[in-house]
């Protein structure tokens, strides 16, 4: 089973990261996903024992 990590909390799931994310509430939009070390883009698949850094963003003016 594949991983998200959000502020140091792990979430199981496996498909689409945007599809894992709404399902636990969460904008998609708000999130940096890294993978390895470098960032993909949220309709990436991911399974097995993949790992996923969600990164909340911010920006302001």
């Amino acid at each position: 089973m594949a991983f998200i990590t959000i502020g140091g909390e792990e979430f199981e799931g496996e498909g689409r990261i945007s599809d894992i994310m709404s399902s636990l509430g969460r904008h998609t939009d708000a999130y940096l996903y890294i993978m390895e070390g470098v960032p993909v883009p949220s309709d990436t698949v991911i399974s097995g024992d993949e790992r996923v850094d969600a990164v909340r963003v911010a920006s302001g003016g």
